[in-house]
């Protein structure tokens, strides 16, 4: 059955400029492009043992915006956030749960973007 995940894709307006915004908002290295006639269609970066990809609206046949699934895990939840801030980007205050710290974001299109840091 399911032994883990491959990736999960984005809705783009721009994958490069959205990828741009990965790469300087959250430091992801992206690095499996696909143009088709000079535009970039789809990228993606490894995270863990999956990617985190970014696709055309005309691929992924849903409106920018409109994803929420991801939660990228970190290191140091308050100093991620602060990161981001001083980027100018607006990032929900962090709350806690019993298992995790956690914040969220809009990226450039307004797809959620999570935050996570485990406390185990």
């Amino acid at each position: 059955m399911i032994k883990d995940i491959a990736f999960t894709a984005y809705p783009a307006q721009d994958v490069r400029a959205l990828r741009d915004w990965y790469v300087d908002a959250l430091g992801l290295n992206f690095a499996r492009p696909w143009e088709e006639n000079g535009n970039l269609m789809y990228d993606e970066a490894q995270v863990g043992s999956g990617y985190f990809s970014l696709m055309t609206l005309q691929y992924i046949q849903v409106p920018a915006g409109s994803a929420s699934g991801i939660a990228f895990e970190v290191d140091d939840l308050e100093k991620t956030v602060a990161d981001l801030r001083t980027k100018g980007n607006t990032v929900d205050d962090p709350y806690d749960t019993p298992v995790c710290r956690v914040a969220s974001l809009k990226d450039l299109e307004g797809n959620k973007v999570t935050l996570h840091q485990s406390k185990v």
